[in-house]
């Protein structure tokens, strides 16, 4: 892992994936979209719950080093920036893993008004009016522009 390790995080639509390219502009850093290490810490976390037989045999200690080599191995081909910035909207629902394994690092989480947010979501769906979109369960949700803002603000 570098030496440094900061988290973008944030809403939708909100600036993260601006933020990182800029960001990128500096040699020492490396930024990008979204990136998979935040679901692969999720889904170790989960294999190392209760819910698991096993999660009795693995130490805290342990649980320590395997989420650490999650970040060291997907970040092991950057191994040039001094900083790493890592793109996932669950960061924030990570902050005491983050504090735990990175003291040192900062969560910069891009926010804006949800209308706007909610505009500019309508406004890519109807440019790309022969894609449906994941964002909507069913047919009845993707329906009008009416339904689609109440499916999305329910998942706010």
């Amino acid at each position: 892992m570098p030496q440094k390790a900061h988290f973008i995080s944030g809403l939708p639509r909100s600036g993260s994936t601006l933020l990182a390219a800029i960001l990128r502009q500096n040699p020492r850093f490396h930024a990008a979209m979204t990136s998979p290490v935040g679901g692969l810490v999720e889904r170790m976390l989960e294999a190392m719950s209760e819910n698991n037989e096993f999660s009795v045999f693995i130490s805290p200690e342990q649980k320590r080093a395997l989420i650490l080599s999650i970040f060291s191995a997907y970040y092991h081909p950057q191994a040039d920036p001094e900083v790493i910035f890592d793109t996932n909207r669950l960061w924030c629902s990570k902050l005491p893993l983050i504090l735990e394994l990175f003291p040192e690092a900062k969560v910069i989480c891009c926010v804006r008004n949800i209308a706007w947010i909610m505009d500019s979501i309508e406004l890519l769906i109807r440019r790309n009016a022969f894609d449906v979109s994941r964002l909507f369960n069913n047919p009845a949700e993707r329906a009008t522009v009416y339904n689609r803002t109440e499916a999305l603000s329910q998942k706010c």
